[in-house]
């Protein structure tokens, strides 16, 4: 073995731990089987709970929301519910009826059992693209999986230079030869995974996009206050353009305070309603509290229409004022979606008109409220939140620094023996369970600053959401403690002073680091999957929201309050993040590989359950730029080879200290691959070009927001409803019919 670099293939860990506080487990394999054995448990135990709280409703999670049969629902019905799918839930059999199967753990063979066309009908398209990208991820890492195990572990476990046949380095690269020709088998599995990963995700990007037609509908921005006048813009297009014909013209409102007064107004409605109904069949009189903190009640009938008649004069008044704020924005639908792509490509802004034209998305897809936040604005906004976000989540809130904090404890010559014979929940479990539960809080941290920044539309604001929380995660998650980093203001340390060097690089790729990536996910594997079948954070929401309520009439409206889309950007991220740590780390720590063929299983099945059951469907794949999330979550797996590559390469440089033949193969293939992925992308779009395509039929839809529509019909009785039906009338009215006949 060559001396000059015979020191850096087993480096003091003692050592390391003054520079990179990274020795995080001390047992047995690391405390792998100490911390699967704490998630198996803990996994049961949380299953076992959400079935218990599941067998509570009798049907379906979000059908119970708009089921008109069956006796009174409890609080969990807007949760859990257990049954099976009778029947054809197509469009053409919507009063398909509903077999319920009471069987404990029922709700397992009924999601197991749901068709791709059951989750289309019900769902949306959004969750079929969703269900068919995680097919394809598993796939990927079926094969990964065969390869470490079958192949990459017996070759690591060959070498001697770590531990014996019960420690985990020696499973890790870190046990062959550094110049040995067998590392040459990694080199070429690296390189393989490039176009398998490519050849396999491709499919997902393009293949199940759905043909629809882009809209006819333009959008007009930066419309001069005079020209807000829907004869002054029809006449200025068809002057520019004689060929084409105008179906409509819609103009924006600033309706901001209007809509908060409508949700208001549409809350009492309902609950006066839900008033209504009960006393109409004979029962005791509602009672409603004046506050959440105090016993003083009055009538709830009474109270809920002196709220409606002083609301309604509200809502007409600032529905009024609301039309006399143009906002500088037109909708202008045309004859067809060949026309409306003519208008925009040829249509040359003057000195006087200087419009910015586009395909308008579609009107469910719009936030109308944020509308009225200007440009200046929007980008004032962004510099601050985004600004905040990094400074918070860069310096503080690394998820590495809380670790090693423990790390810091555990490391101290007076404690080490104490912390290590306390028991594996301390030692091994809680490190890798703090690093999960910070790591999850973080998207949510994204996902409300972002809902803060007032994107014009909820495609938009999804896609933020998810391309930014993937670049937290990767670098928080796992480019920092790959390279035996504590937080970013370490790595900014390190970029600035040098006396360190030596003991840094020796320090990178520890057995131990990958022994705690495999922790990391067989946590998330197992409590994470757990946890998002329970779905705690929307429970909270829901008993918070019961809790203030004035009276018991306000509660279908609750229910249909807190019922919202799958939130795809945040759960893509996330999944994207777990394959690239896998892929990373599938050559150099080949046991992560099952734990994450674990995770993925787990995760598509519990979201196949969570898309059908829990969720309203979404339909941003057919909207235009609305498929873009979907192509650039394939478009994010790119950096799992990538980030392999680079580091196989540096494995290769660093441990033999100097720029070998295979640091050299690796180092080109990561050239030509960053090369083929700028200039030559091989991975497709999901979107669709506008003249590829045959157009839909149907009217085009209208581009008025909801709350400038008065088209609330109030009815005495309730009205019988399919399992797709989710209005807010339909839900109050069963609902107050269910709770006076009980």
């Amino acid at each position: 073995m060559n001396d000059t670099y015979a020191g850096l293939l087993v480096p003091d860990r003692d050592t390391c731990n003054v520079v990179n506080k990274t020795k995080l487990l001390l047992n047995l394999y690391e405390g792998i089987p100490e911390t699967l054995l704490l998630n198996v448990i803990s996994w049961f135990f949380l299953i076992m709970l959400f079935t218990l709280l599941r067998q509570q409703a009798w049907d379906y999670g979000r059908l119970a929301l708009v089921n008109s049969h069956g006796e009174n629902k409890r609080w969990t019905q807007l949760f859990y519910a257990h049954g099976n799918v009778g029947g054809q839930l197509g469009a053409e059999s919507s009063d398909a009826s509903l077999s319920i199967d009471r069987g404990f753990f029922s709700w397992i063979l009924a999601t197991w059992r749901l068709t791709r066309e059951q989750i289309l009908t019900h769902s949306g398209p959004d969750a079929v693209h969703y269900l068919s990208f995680q097919r394809h991820l598993m796939l990927v890492m079926s094969i990964m999986t065969f390869i470490s195990i079958v192949i990459i572990l017996p070759i690591n476990f060959s070498g001697e230079l770590i531990g014996d046949r019960n420690s985990f380095g020696h499973t890790t690269i870190s046990n062959l030869e550094p110049d040995g020709g067998v590392m040459w088998v990694h080199v070429f599995f690296a390189i393989a995974y490039v176009p398998m990963v490519v050849l396999i995700m491709r499919r997902a990007s393009g293949r199940n996009a759905f043909k629809t037609a882009p809209t006819r509908t333009v959008m007009a921005t930066n419309v001069a206050q005079p020209d807000c006048d829907k004869n002054a813009i029809r006449t200025y297009v068809q002057q520019l353009f004689p060929d084409v014909g105008i179906d409509d013209i819609q103009l924006a409102y600033n309706i901001n305070s209007l809509i908060k007064a409508a949700e208001e107004y549409e809350r009492i409605v309902d609950a006066r309603i839900y008033c209504e109904v009960h006393r109409n069949r004979d029962r005791e009189p509602l009672q409603a509290k004046l506050s959440c903190w105090s016993c003083e009640s009055v009538d709830a009938l009474e109270y809920y229409k002196d709220e409606e008649a002083r609301l309604a004069g509200q809502v007409s008044r600032l529905r009024a004022s609301a039309l006399n704020e143009p906002l500088g924005i037109a909708f202008i639908t045309l004859n067809s979606a060949h026309e409306a792509q003519h208008v925009i490509l040829h249509f040359k802004p003057g000195t006087y008109r200087d419009w910015d034209l586009s395909f308008a998305p579609a009107p469910s897809d719009i936030f109308w409220e944020h509308l009225s936040v200007d440009t200046a604005q929007w980008y004032c906004k962004w510099i601050t939140v985004n600004l905040v976000l990094f400074l918070f989540l860069f310096f503080l809130t690394t998820p590495v620094i809380i670790v090693n904090m423990l790390d810091t404890f555990s490391l101290t010559k007076n404690t080490t023996s104490q912390i290590s014979k306390i028991s594996p929940l301390v030692s091994e479990f809680l490190p890798t369970l703090l690093l999960w539960s910070l790591s999850a809080l973080m998207p949510v941290i994204v996902a409300y600053s972002d809902t803060w920044l007032s994107h014009w539309t909820r495609s938009r604001q999804n896609y933020v959401i998810m391309t930014k929380t993937f670049g937290y995660l990767l670098f928080m998650i796992l480019i920092l403690p790959s390279l035996g980093l504590t937080s970013a203001e370490a790595f900014l340390e390190w970029t600035i002073k040098n006396n360190n060097e030596t003991y840094r690089w020796q320090c990178i790729f520890l057995p131990d680091k990958g022994a705690f990536f495999v922790n990391y996910i067989i946590t998330a594997a197992f409590i994470g999957t757990a946890l998002e079948l329970i779905r705690f954070p929307d429970l909270i929401c829901y008993i918070w929201k019961l809790a203030t309520a004035k009276s018991r009439a306000e509660t279908p409206h609750i229910r249909k309050s807190i019922l919202i889309t799958f939130p795809f950007g945040i759960h893509y991220a996330w999944m994207v993040m777990v394959f690239t740590m896998s892929t990373v780390y599938s050559l150099a720590c080949p046991l992560i590989m099952p734990f994450a063929m674990t995770y993925i299983l787990l995760k598509h099945f519990v979201d196949k359950h969570n898309l059908f059951f829990a969720f309203a469907p979404s339909n941003m794949i057919s909207q235009g730029s609305g498929g873009k999330i979907h192509s650039t979550a394939v478009t994010m797996t790119k950096f799992s080879v990538i980030l392999l590559l680079s580091i196989m390469a540096a494995l290769a440089g660093v441990r033999e200290g100097r720029l070998n033949v295979r640091a050299v193969v690796l180092i080109t293939a990561l050239v030509v691959t960053l090369v083929m992925f700028t200039f030559m992308s091989p991975i497709k779009k999901c979107t669709t070009k506008p003249l590829s395509i045959v157009e839909t039929e149907g009217a085009a839809p209208i581009y008025v927001a909801d709350v400038l529509i008065n088209r609330r019909i109030v009815s005495d009785s309730p009205s019988h409803l399919s399992y797709g039906s989710d209005t807010t009338m339909d839900i109050v009215m069963n609902d107050a019919g269910r709770s006076v006949t009980a």
